[in-house]
């Protein structure tokens, strides 16, 4: 029987599984720092960020290894299927980086951001994107939450087990993982060695191939994501990839998510047009000018973060030897010389983001011709000249939103940036982005507060959400209050009243105002195809399609009784409603919720509150229904097809979002306060309260819609109690646990403020309660 501790996996993997682990002391038994499992969340791992050994830097070692996990499973089936690996076993020579003129191999990335988003800038975490650029599946996500608590898993069944004992049963599990998802013995030294082999062909052929393939890094602008960035690559060593990491660095997470999906499935992906790709010399790999813009922003890791973007991969050095790398500059007369060296050639084998940029703006340039040709010439017409400011949270959207230029110059809009890392002292998150704008009800810091009713969106951390709002002198006294986080104690009572802000008028419009948005303009461009029945008599049955609606339980109820008006009007209206349902779901909040419903939707129409959604659409369904009813070659349908393909089809993406938002006003003629009469909300507020994690883990939600708890029904039942007493008609109230941090959400809404605050004074009250009885039993 093989000893795996002298496998060469184990003796690699060893080291840096317990540099990573968390903090812990010895006594008579181990006891580690945390005794608290980290939860995966709504999206990712997130904590806040410490140099030391921490719950943080052992889930990002763990979800390094686990990405390098599936990066091997998605390509060593390809090369088994090509018989490369047997080739090159064979003739024992380096001739096998002639397979990239295999035009048919497919490489595989995988992608991992490193982001905690709207979180403050003192915290971090990760999310794992699969080769479709969505999110990990619910299998995946328990192999990796087993994984970064397996320590103290074992422990709990073990008390006086010796670390030893604890590294040997993460590197056994990791094995069991890799053998499930491989069908391969890493603790074979062949197999082992095979890893290299794989990493050095896919290398070589990315240097040629137009299309990349790697385990694809990037990170929002915390100073933390380099070091983060430096442990998933010394966790990617480990598994004996070195070469296919691309070091993307500064990158939204919906551009994160779009390049992937993009670069694995372009030729397969009906969805995805091909036209830029497609352009001889059009290329996608990074250049030596990639990061010139980061010279107008005061970010603290500039030349750092151009040594990693450049890193030359190897496994002949370190992640920690960064500054020996030079960076290496390149120029077509290289792509001339037919003998290869490495050194001219690695920056060949990576992609930047720019092709993004690229595909996006020829999407929007030919959505906005095309429409202006449909409807006699509608978006030239309504264009405006308009300014717009735009808080981009002193996040990665700063570095990125001016890649549009162009499109922003189509549409005649200033675009005048806020809080944009201008300054050295500009801090993420700080007083500004879209949480803060969406929870607090006050403007972000720097945004001009004389400005009534000038257009203003806000973006968050990493890009994904987005909202609008304006100044209105006029506005409700409800918008007054602000949403501040209810104590620095656990138990802390402050009254809401104290939170009382004077002459701040905004007005927000939040996600389900954008889905009011879109919906309109999909109805519009739905009104004008015309159905010849004649032609549908041989037809005996024609499937309806489903626009579906997808919000959560924070969704207004105003905008509930909006959508259901425009339902029975375009049903009683508009003729090919006849073949569309058009329907409104509520999920469990959490956007992969959301996500996973809108992916099985002919088009999925979804948004949180808080500005993250966008639109997907099963194009094969849409055109099978089309042509069923004779119109797929109708210039209508065919703008309705650009429209909707416009949008991000594999996350919320803010900044594409922005541009839709404003094609859209434009399409429909509407100022922003126009937009923010569709329908006036009902007063509403959430608050958070800060709840130990073992308190948090008895709060159990309705399993569908989080609109009432189900567990404990001692807390509920009160809540009832609360809402009866108060016997507004449109009044409710719900509490949930955080999926992402330790806290309790209190959300109210009623017809008038002051039912609205007394429910939630209550509520807060009886749940203050609560929190102090469990507190009391574990004291």
């Amino acid at each position: 029987m093989k000893n795996i501790k002298e496998s060469l996996f184990y003796v690699k993997i060893k080291p840096c599984i317990e540099k990573y682990l968390p903090s812990y002391t010895i006594e008579e038994n181990i006891k580690f720092e945390s005794s608290l499992e980290f939860s995966y969340g709504n999206s990712g791992f997130r904590d806040k960020f410490e140099t030391k050994s921490c719950d943080l830097l052992n889930a990002l070692s763990k979800s390094g290894i686990f990405i390098g996990i599936l990066f091997i499973k998605y390509n060593y089936e390809i090369i088994k299927k090509y018989n490369i690996l047997d080739h090159i076993l064979i003739n024992e020579k380096k001739e096998y980086y002639n397979f990239h003129n295999k035009e048919n191999i497919k490489w595989k990335n995988v992608g991992m951001i490193i982001t905690a988003s709207h979180n403050p800038h003192n915290e971090n975490g990760v999310k794992i994107l699969d080769y479709k650029g969505k999110q990990i599946s619910e299998l995946y996500e328990q192999y990796l939450i087993d994984l970064v608590n397996n320590h103290l898993r074992y422990l709990e069944k073990n008390k006086n087990c010796s670390i030893d004992d604890i590294l040997d049963n993460i590197i056994n599990y990791i094995a069991y993982i890799f053998e499930k998802e491989t069908n391969l013995d890493i603790f074979d030294n062949k197999v082992f060695n095979n890893i290299k082999i794989l990493d050095d062909i896919i290398y070589n052929c990315n240097i040629h191939n137009k299309l990349k393939a790697n385990v694809c890094i990037g990170f929002d602008t915390r100073n933390s994501g380099l070091t983060l960035n430096n442990i998933i690559i010394e966790s990617l060593n480990c598994l004996n990839i070195y070469k296919c990491i691309n070091n993307m660095c500064y990158i939204t997470t919906p551009c994160l998510h779009f390049i992937i999906n993009f670069l694995n499935n372009i030729f397969d992906d009906d969805k995805i047009d091909t036209t830029i790709i497609k352009i001889d010399d059009y290329s996608i790999h990074k250049k030596k000018n990639d990061l010139d813009y980061l010279k107008q922003f005061k970010l603290e890791n500039n030349n750092l973060v151009r040594n990693l973007y450049y890193l030359k991969n190897s496994n002949n050095i370190s992640n920690g030897d960064v500054n020996k790398l030079s960076t290496l500059d390149i120029n077509k007369d290289i792509l001339s010389n037919s003998k290869f060296h490495d050194n001219y050639f690695h920056l060949y084998a990576y992609n930047s983001d720019q092709f993004y940029f690229d595909y996006f703006i020829y999407l929007f340039e030919d959505l906005y011709n095309y429409i202006n040709e449909a409807f006699d010439q509608i978006l030239i017409n309504n264009r405006k000249e308009e300014k717009i400011y735009v808080d981009c949270s002193n996040g990665v959207a700063s570095l990125k939103i001016d890649n549009f230029n162009s499109v922003f110059k189509i549409l005649n809009k200033r675009i005048i940036k806020i809080n944009y890392i201008k300054e050295e002292d500009n801090i993420l998150n700080l007083n500004c982005g879209s949480d803060y704008v969406y929870s607090k009800k006050k403007l972000p810091v720097n945004a001009p507060s004389r400005e009534i009713n000038c257009k203003f969106c806000t973006f968050d951390g990493d890009a994904d959400r987005i909202l609008y709002f304006f100044i209105d002198e006029n506005q409700n006294e409800y918008n007054h209050y602000t949403n501040d986080l209810i104590g620095k104690n656990t138990l802390n009572n402050n009254s809401l009243n104290e939170n009382k802000i004077k002459d701040n008028n905004i007005v927000i419009l939040d996600g389900p105002k954008i889905i009011c948005l879109f919906l309109n303009c999909i109805i519009k461009i739905l009104l004008h195809i015309k159905i010849n029945k004649k032609e549908l008599n041989a037809e005996k049955d024609i499937e309806k399609i489903n626009i579906n609606i997808i919000q959560t339980a924070y969704v207004n109820t105003a905008s509930i009784h909006y959508l259901n008006n425009v339902k029975k009007k375009v049903n009683e209206q508009i003729e090919i409603f006849q073949y569309i349902n058009l329907n409104i779901i509520c999920t469990k909040t959490g956007i992969k919720h959301l996500d996973n419903i809108a992916r099985k939707s002919s088009i999925g129409i979804f948004f949180e509150p808080n500005g993250h959604g966008t639109i997907y659409t099963d194009i094969n369904q849409l055109n099978e229904w089309a042509k069923k009813l004779y119109i797929n070659k109708d210039k209508y349908f065919i703008a309705l097809k650009k429209y909707l393909l416009f949008f991000n089809q594999t996350a919320g993406d803010a900044v594409i979002d922005f541009l839709a938002i404003e094609l859209s006003l434009s399409f429909l003629n509407l100022t922003i306060k126009e937009w923010d009469n569709f329908y006036k909300p009902f007063p509403s507020l959430y608050i958070n309260i800060m709840c130990p994690k073992y308190i948090l883990k008895k709060l159990k939600t309705h399993p569908h819609n989080e609109q009432y708890l189900i567990e404990p029904k001692c807390l509920q039942q009160k809540i009832d109690k609360v809402i009866n007493q108060v016997g507004s008609k449109n009044a409710r109230c719900f509490i949930r646990p955080s999926g992402t941090e330790s806290l309790i959400r209190i959300f109210a809404e009623a017809e008038t403020f002051t039912e609205m605050n007394e429910i939630l004074e209550k509520v807060k009250e009886i749940t203050y309660e609560y929190l102090n009885e469990n507190q009391n039993l574990y004291e």
